[in-house]
């Protein structure tokens, strides 16, 4: 009984202290970590190994998960879920390459083109998770919520449009950037975005018009167009997908059987 209440109260200072130092999870499962000290006969400077490594993974996941739900990304949009076997026109080692985040770190754009429903916004997505895992922060908008909110921010002037998550974040995902043509004062604004980040962060934009279609899809605005383009073609990969849309494929399938 004595030994009992000796290695619980034991238990609890190191806890105390664990906590005092910063810890968060450690001392939750010190417990556990003690035990399996003990079973795999761990020498102390494992046993530390165990301890830092604990506490550090527990808290790369909570960071993760907390990117992940500040991001505003689409739940369940990965690499993983992503059907490289139906868009077999879509180069998968560009994919791949991509997602090692080096384009991140060199603050390179992606620009994926095609028609709705070839994925552009699934493979968008999904680089801006491998982002978040690879420790950068990420954002994610659609194109209409992005201008509702440069539209909202601009009236607070300059200092707080520069300070927006969409202006400071690492990786900045507009996605179908073309479905609603933009009037003159909404493309200037999505150039202040453009030029603001060109080479302090990566965008990666989805659309389903060409880049010789852009002017139009700005406001008419030719110069404006070659402006934004200017900035954001310069450091850039660009990603054409042409295959079919994954929307369809139930249908086909469906057409198929009948």
């Amino acid at each position: 009984m004595t030994t009992t209440t000796t290695t619980t109260s034991e238990l609890d200072q190191s806890r105390k202290l664990l906590q005092d130092l910063g810890f968060e999870f450690v001392p939750v499962q010190l417990p556990e970590l003690l035990e399996r000290s003990v079973k795999e006969k761990l020498s102390m400077p494992r046993f530390l190994e165990l301890v830092a490594s604990t506490e550090r993974s527990a808290r790369e996941e909570r960071r993760i998960k907390t990117s992940l739900k500040l991001s505003g990304l689409p739940i369940g949009k990965t690499l993983d879920t992503y059907d490289f076997t139906f868009q077999r026109g879509l180069d998968r080692g560009k994919i791949d390459l991509l997602s090692t985040c080096e384009f991140l770190r060199r603050r390179e754009n992606i620009l994926f083109l095609g028609a709705p429903g070839v994925g552009k916004s699934h493979l968008a997505a999904a680089l801006a998770v491998k982002a978040i895992q690879n420790g950068f922060s990420a954002t994610f908008m659609a194109a209409d919520t992005l201008v509702d909110a440069l539209r909202r921010d601009e009236e607070g002037g300059a200092r707080r449009l520069l300070r927006r998550k969409y202006m400071t974040t690492a990786l900045l995902v507009i996605d179908e950037l073309g479905f609603q043509a933009l009037d003159r004062r909404d493309a200037h604004l999505l150039f202040k975005v453009v030029s603001h980040r060109y080479e302090r962060g990566s965008t990666v934009i989805t659309s389903n018009k060409g880049i010789r279609e852009w002017p139009e899809m700005l406001a008419g605005d030719e110069v404006l167009a070659t402006a934004i383009l200017d900035r954001f073609l310069h450091h850039c990969h660009v990603l054409q997908i042409d295959g079919r849309s994954f929307r369809l494929k139930g249908l086909e399938r469906q057409v198929k059987q009948s």
